[in-house]
Order: structure tokens, then sequence, then C-alpha cells
């Protein structure tokens, strides 16, 4: 049976993924990641040289691209929770939807 009088800890708040600095800094390793991907397709000589010089770039720049989505849904979902705190406060209470 479970015990009413049991306090479970609650988990530390993690911070929003728009404030984490961990982020932008792999959104920027993995665009200049792609830059030398770019670099080397264009210096090889090969043809399978050139094709693996092609995947790694777009790898490189899709890992970028998902990053940077996830940053800007983040930045998003923040923006919309302040709004929505805001405008709770002005209102005194829960929104009615009206």
């Amino acid at each position: 049976m479970i015990d009413k009088d049991s306090h479970a800890p609650w988990l530390p708040r993690v911070p929003h993924p728009a404030d984490s600095p961990a982020l932008p800094i792999y959104m920027v390793i993995f665009f200049f990641l792609g830059l030398a991907g770019f670099a080397v397709h264009g210096l090889s000589d090969g043809r399978e040289a050139l094709v693996i010089a092609s995947i790694v770039s777009g790898v490189f720049f899709t890992c970028f691209l998902i990053l940077f989505a996830i940053y800007w849904i983040g930045y998003l979902l923040k923006g919309h929770a302040n709004w929505q705190a805001e405008r709770q406060a002005d209102s005194d209470g829960p929104s009615t939807g009206q």
C-alpha cells in the first residue's frame, strides 16, 4: 500500500534547451565540420573519395539542421510559456479561452 505521508523527492529542473550553452556550441561544431567535409569534397580526386566526402558533409549538415530545429522549437516554446504566464498573471487566474 502507498503511504500518503511519504514525500517523493522532486527531480531538479533542467535548463530550457534555448538556455543551454551546449546546444549552440554543437550547432557551430557540426556546421564547421560540414564545411570541412564540403571542402574535402572539392579537393578529392577519385570518385570514391568524392562519394565519401559528400556523405560525410551531408551527415554533418543534417546534424546541424536537426540541432537548429530543436533549438528554434525550444526558443519558440519558451517564448510561448513566457507569454502564457504573463497573460495568466494579467487575468489573475486561469484563462477561460475567450
